[in-house]
């Protein structure tokens, strides 16, 4: 009777251990390590029109034909800011970590804006703006991607195109997405 639990412990660390080989041979691949991705085109735009858009990806590899995708973003601007993040899967289909792939995300946001109007004085050519209300709402988008990654020793790069549908304050509408990212592997 006491030999059963010995022996239940043993095949469980038996099965640990090569479990534990698997991974670490996994991880020693160059295509299985985290990458944290910035949007350089997206933070440019953002500055050149006094808005900050900040946004990143983080790819946390799975297995070589899959990683898991976290977009957290960041508007922000005088008139209002949005912030929320996108969850979702990338498949390569190759199963090399890099290259082509196929990618689902869905993604949550909080949008808040001021509803701006603006007169103008015609006796003196200026513009001027009067807040009258704050309005905020959920954003909720499903897109769909296709792109090619491109990972090396020390940088991983980018680029993707996607479509989907998205919800914002009840209205529903087709939408369309590019990205492009420049990273660091960990």
């Amino acid at each position: 009777m006491k030999i059963l639990p010995k022996v239940i412990m043993l095949l469980f660390l038996a099965v640990f251990a090569v479990n534990a080989q698997e991974n670490q041979d996994l991880q020693l691949h160059p295509h299985m390590r985290t990458s944290v991705y910035l949007h350089p085109v997206a933070l440019l735009a953002g500055l050149n029109a006094k808005i900050p858009l900040i946004y990143v990806t983080v790819e946390n590899p799975l297995s070589l034909y899959n990683a898991l995708i976290v977009k957290p973003s960041v508007w922000a601007s005088a008139d209002g800011y949005r912030i929320g993040s996108d969850l979702g899967i990338r498949h390569y289909p190759a199963g090399r970590g890099e290259g082509m792939y196929l990618s689902l995300q869905a993604g949550g946001f909080y949008l808040s804006v001021d509803d701006i109007e603006i007169s103008f004085d015609f006796d003196f050519g200026e513009e001027t703006k009067k807040k009258r209300n704050k309005n905020s709402a959920w954003w909720f988008d499903a897109m769909g991607y296709f792109g090619y990654s491109y990972k090396y020793a020390y940088i991983s790069i980018y680029s993707d195109t996607g479509v989907g549908y998205g919800c914002v304050a009840g209205t529903c509408s087709l939408m369309f997405d590019l990205n492009f990212g420049i990273g660091i592997p960990f």
